[in-house]
């Protein structure tokens, strides 16, 4: 399945802050609106898998996961 949908944060989650992750940092510094879609093509330089495994899900920041 393909990564293109828009995160929406989770309830009780909080938005991501600077200095907790680099992607995050870069994002806020070019102005890159935080969703999951933006992340993920900016984490992996345009080259976003299909899909993620468990353990690359659990690496990205809580507001970006799926359940």
């Amino acid at each position: 399945m393909k990564q293109e949908q828009q995160s929406q944060n989770k309830p009780g989650a909080s938005t991501p802050q600077a200095g907790n992750d680099p992607v995050v940092d870069l994002m806020l510094k070019n102005k890159i609106p935080l969703t999951r879609e933006n992340y993920l093509n900016v984490a992996y330089m345009g080259e976003v898998p299909e899909e993620l495994s468990a353990e690359q899900e659990l690496e990205l920041p809580e507001e970006f996961q799926q359940q």
